[in-house]
């Protein structure tokens, strides 16, 4: 049993980290991209830490020009951030905690060219160390965070991901 403490984030002024739930497809066929950080031994979705105390940005809300920043860099720049400004509504935005996340729909991605990509050199495009389509409905289902990803692997999600996708099916955004 979960304890749901997410809410849609009205102000993310206080945030400390943000991130996006990059989903593809629809129904019970919706799938979400997750990404395994190198330091870590959990898949999750794409994400990180605020950079700056601004609460704005070119205008724009912080959570939610850090999630576009974070889900560019660890996708190696192969989502560019003009694409992920379109796919990523900064209105479909939760919080949990001190973590807000947004609601994004993007086309499928194939992984090959997310693993392949080059590296860029700053070490912010180095963190992540794979990547993974997971259907949502397995997420839901999971009991123990383990669940089998879109090639057929075995991966361990991490614990946040099941209620965070709780709530945006609640909003009816997957």
């Amino acid at each position: 049993m979960f304890c749901l403490a997410i809410a849609p984030a009205a102000a993310t002024s206080d945030f400390k980290a943000a991130g996006a739930l990059l989903v593809t497809g629809g129904g019970h066929s919706s799938l979400v991209l997750l990404v395994k950080h190198r330091s870590r031994g959990w898949y999750e979705m794409p994400g990180g830490r605020r950079q700056t105390q601004s609460t704005e940005e070119h205008g724009l809300d912080a959570a939610y020009e850090t999630a576009i920043r974070e889900c560019h860099e660890e996708s190696r720049g192969v989502l560019s951030r003009e694409l992920l400004r379109k796919a990523v509504d900064p209105a479909r935005k939760l919080r949990d905690g001190g973590f807000v996340f947004f609601v994004g729909r993007v086309d499928p991605i194939a992984l090959d060219s997310l693993r392949r990509a080059p590296v860029p050199e700053p070490a912010a495009f180095r963190e992540i160390a794979d990547y993974a389509w997971v259907a949502v409905e397995s997420v839901l289902v999971s009991n123990d965070f383990t669940v089998i990803d879109e090639e057929g692997r075995r991966i361990k999600v991490r614990s946040q991901l099941k209620p965070r996708l709780i709530q945006a099916r609640a909003q009816g955004w997957l």
